[in-house]
This record gives C-alpha cells, structure tokens and sequence, in this order.
C-alpha cells in the first residue's frame, strides 16, 4: 500500500502544486484547507507525513502542530512546516513543537524528493515522467464498457462547466481591473491639472511683484537723490560753521542710499526660493510620471522582487531622492499563470511552443503559488529593504504589495484546443511584472 499524505493550506493553488509534486513521488494525498479540518481529519485517517501552512486564518500552522503532538494516535506522524517562512530561528521555534522540517513553497520538485527521502516515505526509483504514462495509457486497450463512455462524457461536461466559471470570473476581474485603471488615471490626470495651476499661479506672483516693484524702487532711489542735492546746497552755505552737521548729514545720504540695494536684494532672494520651489515640482512631475510608466518584467522561473531585480529598485530610490520626492513608492507584484509540462527530472518547464493549451500539465505559477506578498520577495531582497529605513529620513517609505492574478493586466487568449503554448505564455509573461504606484505627500504652497 502506498504512503499517504495530507496537505494543510488555505491556499488552493499551493495545495495543488504540492499535491502534484508529491503525486509524481507515488504518494497519495488528501487536503484540507483549514487547521481545523486537519484536527477532524486526523479523527479518522492516519496518514504517513503532514505538510502544515503557517498562516491560515482560524487556527495557525504552529497551534495546530502542538495538538497534534499532543494526541497520543497523531503524535509519531512527522509533520513538516509547508510555509514562505524560513531562517535558523522559524526552525528551531518549530522544532520546538514537534516539526521535523521545513518545507519552503518555492521549492523544487527534487529538493521535495530529497526530503520524503530522508524521511524514509519513498524509494530512491527513477523518476519517469508524466508524458511517458500518458503514451503508455493510450497504448493500452481501447475495448470500454458503455458505462466508462458515460462516466467519461459526464467528466468531459463538469470539465467544460468548470472552464466556463473560470472563464466568466476572469471576465469578471478583468472588467474590476480596467475600472481601477480608470480611477487612477483619474487621479493622476487631477494630480497633473493641480500641479500646472500651481506653477501658473506662482509665475504670474513672480511676474506681478517684479511689475509692483519697479515704481518703488524708483521712488527710493529718486528721495535720496533730492536729499542729497539739498544737503549739498546747505553746506556750500554754511561750510565753515556747520562742519559736524555736514558730516552727519554725509553718513545720512550714504545710510539712505544702501536702502535700495537692501530692497532690491530681499526681492531676489524671494524670487529665487519661488523658482527653486517651481524647479523641484517639475522634478517631482516628471519622476512621477517616469515611475507610472515602469514596467519591470521578470522570467517564469524566478521570485519577482530577488537580487536580481535590485539594479531597477535602486534606481528608481535614485531618481525619486534626486527630485526630492517624500511619500510612498509601492511596488505591486504580479504573477503570471504559465503553461508547464514536467520534465524526467521532476522539474517545471515551459510547454512545447506548439503544444494545445489544453494539454499542459499545470497551468500556474509554481515558483510563486500564492498571491502574499512575501511569497513574492527573496531574503536578500528583504534584507535589502530593511537597510532602507535611512530613506525614512528623507520622507520615503518603500512598500510591497501583491496584486492578486486573478486580475488579468494583459488579457488571457481564450482557452480552446486552439489557443498554443506560445500564445497563452505569451500573454503569462506580459503578467509577471512589477509596476511602480507612488503615494506623494501633500504639499501647500
């Protein structure tokens, strides 16, 4: 009899791709979504290895290990962490309840096989692949009772059935997408209008003030020429016995003649903080408009934010510091669903270019079952993140989010015997990116 596995995830597409990697190990699986479905599982059915998600909601992966362990019927099953968590510390702490291991949801098919191997679950066999069984299936006889055609017929309907929700719920979030995409373009069109009345407002205050000045000023100048011709006459008159008088009167004229100057000055001191505060809106407008139009892709077989996507962080944290941009940079990561085949080696690779749609082994991403964000990021780009709170400082905050994908960004080709490998990744590649939404903070001028 085979060995049995059970599967603990809220994740439907993590409790798929794992299932299928230990399917093609020869181990059978059930799965549950839940902790508490798990503990009612285990009632009733005792299987050989447990793969616990961390975080589900309810019950976490940790509380559900420790009543397992405390249950003398369960206690001896191993049970491994299936989680994005990971380090020396998450290890021990769940060691320290009874796990036994660590399994990272970004793992491959032969890291799994090397670990159910230490276990002792499974046999050290040849791994054949899936297309193999598949030509040897069809080898086989094709005399079928009438009942098999019918069951077959029924199976073929709920398959069409189930295509057709797929199809309609894409259509649905696609239509919710383009509606966001709507409402930000109107905000960012709002955010353009604002910034040219504001620029317009203070050119014609600059333009307005160096128009009022020019009369005063002439007038300032003009008041201690006269002065200075009266005072002029007075001590011809009266040189010799008004000496002190005409010195005092000489310190006047030259007080009275720097006043101008004084005046002058502090206008262009305004004028120029007025332009220095126009030249950086500029600059904020058009970082922002260059950060709206980044586009970062990444290949199916990678993390979307890892070390090598750092070059493009870093960056972007250039230009936003350099137009002194303050406010949030958010970076929304998506996932594309690719069409896959195994190779004999266990590995996913994309499918033949040639190959119908409708022939993949996995529609998905394996490299990134889920849609949380941490799925979504390698350690050294979490490291990297945790040196940027000197950004801080600089009013920057630097944020990840991940867009779910059953949002479509660029449009699926229709499912149908049709539609080719090449097509459909295609468009799966158009949806594994990275785009850039910024959050600045309100400035009065």
């Amino acid at each position: 009899m085979g060995k049995r596995a059970l599967v603990v995830d809220d994740s439907k597409s993590a409790r798929f791709a794992l299932k299928r990697m230990l399917n093609t190990l020869k181990l059978e699986v059930d799965t549950v979504e839940s902790a508490a479905d798990a503990i009612s599982y285990l009632q009733d059915h005792l299987p050989d290895v447990i793969f616990m998600d961390h975080m589900m909601p309810g019950m976490d992966g940790f509380e559900a290990v420790k009543r397992i362990k405390k249950n003398p019927q369960t206690a001896i099953i191993p049970i491994m962490m299936y989680t994005s968590k990971g380090g020396d510390v998450y290890l021990s702490q769940a060691r320290a309840l009874g796990a036994v291991g660590i399994i990272r949801k970004t793992i491959a098919p032969v890291e799994l096989k090397a670990s159910l191997l230490e276990l002792g679950l499974i046999e050290n066999i040849p791994h054949q692949s899936t297309l193999e069984i598949d030509r040897a299936t069809e080898n086989q006889t094709n005399v079928s009772s009438v009942s098999t055609q019918k069951e077959n017929t029924l199976d073929t309907y709920i398959k069409d059935l189930h295509r057709l929700i797929d199809d309609q719920t894409i259509e649905l979030h696609r239509s919710m997408w383009l509606g966001i995409e709507s409402a930000s373009n109107e905000i960012f069109n709002r955010l353009n209008s604002d910034f040219e009345e504001k620029i317009e407002k203070i050119q014609t205050e600059i333009s307005g003030k160096n128009i009022r000045n020019k009369p005063s000023l002439i007038n300032k100048i003009f008041q201690p020429v006269f002065m200075l011709s009266i005072l002029l006459l007075l001590s011809l008159a009266y040189n010799f016995m008004l000496m002190t008088d005409a010195d005092k009167s000489a310190t006047e004229i030259s007080r009275v003649n720097d006043k101008p100057a004084a005046v002058e000055l502090e206008t262009k001191v305004t004028e120029s903080a007025i332009e220095n505060t126009v030249e950086d809106i500029l600059l904020q407008k058009e970082f922002m408009q260059w950060a709206s139009n980044k586009i970062i892709e990444y290949p199916y077989n990678e993390i979307a934010l890892n070390e090598k996507r750092l070059p493009n962080i870093e960056e972007l944290i250039k230009r936003a510091i350099d137009a002194k941009f303050k406010g949030r940079i958010i970076l929304q990561t998506h996932a594309g669903n690719f069409c896959l085949n195994i190779d004999q080696m266990g590995n996913y690779k994309l499918a033949n270019e040639k190959l119908s749609i409708e022939n993949c082994e996995f529609i998905g991403n394996y490299i990134q079952p889920d849609d949380e964000s941490m799925s979504h990021q390698s350690l050294s780009f979490v490291n990297f993140l945790s040196d940027t709170d000197l950004l801080n400082q600089q009013g920057i905050v630097i944020e990840v989010i991940s867009l779910t994908r059953k949002i479509e960004l660029s449009k699926y080709p229709q499912r149908s015997p049709k539609t080719t490998a090449d097509k459909w990744n295609q468009a799966a590649q158009l949806n594994n990116r990275i785009t850039v939404m910024l959050e600045p903070e309100a400035v009065d001028l």
